[in-house]
């Protein structure tokens, strides 16, 4: 088997629906009493779901943590190439899977050793989590959340981390879009920790990049119907040939790997229906287009990264590129060059 080499991108993805613009005005007014700003991304993809438009003015204002959530559904060894690349920018990083709370308690770890609180006596430490939709911030929050209250009940009744805490915890959704409100919310006592939760914010639609797009989309960043669920399914099909993850032969119960998206298709759907006592009239492309897609972003089709994480020396070479190169702009090219092989 000779997985494609290339992928024809016909569709331009991009989503920003009209709470994002609100919710953007303010995050924006709320960042000047922020301590710390927890920018969580996507693991399997780091740099296509940096939200690097609303973290781009921060400044000195607020101390900034890089969270790439879902750490748990790459390899350890390029999660740890991620986070050195990432630190290697200035910008602390830490490795999370919300779901299991691992690795939460360092949140908080970082927000007491490395911030000091604006309004320490009345308010403080003020947190406030951003990001794209459907990376996880909301089920940071309330895993931030959790932990609390279980410490709490370790340390028995007279402790007084939780108290005059709410339960109250974020909506957490696998739907992209369903934090439509900047919310507030206590996280403990002692010490006072408070935390803004901020709907996902989409990114600026680029024309020249339409792959960031399609990674977005088969990350669930956007509802699956904008850029059609075979689409999407086609290209996940592609980067997972191209990276010699066919777990999904075993998963579907295949011959074999194939480039055909509509096979694949086909005979998902036709596994669904096995079971069913009435007649298959048709094969819906769509609904086992759908299906796929739902097994990859449960983790079920294998480990991989869609970003390409650079290594020291490429890293090296884009930066003396940049050097002698004009940078992107109306009067310049759309980007910058990539490193050279």
């Amino acid at each position: 088997f000779r997985p494609r080499e290339a992928f024809y991108f016909e569709r331009h993805p991009h989503w920003f629906a009209g709470h994002m613009s609100k919710g953007k005005v303010k995050i924006q007014q709320k960042l000047k009493d922020v301590d710390v700003v927890l920018e969580v991304r996507d693991a399997r993809a780091p740099f296509s779901t940096a939200q690097f438009e609303l973290t781009a003015d921060l400044g000195g204002r607020a101390q900034r943590l890089v969270i790439l959530n879902k750490a748990d559904l790459v390899t350890p060894n390029v999660s740890l190439m991620m986070r050195n690349t990432i630190e290697e920018t200035g910008l602390p990083c830490l490795l999370t899977n919300a779901r299991e709370r691992k690795n939460l308690i360092k949140i908080k770890n970082f927000a007491l050793d490395h911030v000091r609180a604006r309004h320490p006596r009345s308010l403080g430490v003020m947190l406030m989590v951003v990001g794209l939709p459907n990376v996880g911030k909301s089920t940071v929050l309330n895993g931030l959340k959790r932990i609390v209250f279980s410490t709490a009940n370790h340390q028995g009744p007279h402790s007084k981390l939780v108290h005059g805490v709410k339960r109250t915890e974020s909506r957490a959704s696998g739907t992209p879009g369903q934090t439509k409100q900047v919310s507030f919310f206590q996280l403990s006592n002692m010490p006072r920790l408070y935390c803004y939760d901020t709907p996902g914010i989409m990114l600026t639609k680029r024309r020249n990049d339409p792959e960031r797009n399609a990674k977005l989309a088969v990350l669930h960043a956007m509802p699956d119907h904008l850029a059609g669920q075979v689409y999407l399914a086609d290209y996940l099909l592609f980067r997972l040939n191209r990276a010699h993850q066919f777990q999904y032969v075993d998963e579907l119960g295949l011959e074999g790997p194939t480039d055909d998206v509509r096979f694949l298709a086909s005979s998902i759907w036709a596994a669904l229906l096995s079971g069913n006592t009435q007649p298959m009239v048709a094969c819906h492309i769509t609904w086992g287009a759908q299906h796929f897609l739902k097994l990859f972003r449960d983790g079920r089709l294998g480990k991989i990264c869609l970003d390409h994480i650079p290594g020291a020396e490429e890293i090296h070479q884009l930066r003396q590129l940049k050097a002698q190169t004009e940078p992107p702009g109306p009067w310049g090219p759309p980007c910058y060059p990539e490193a050279p092989a």
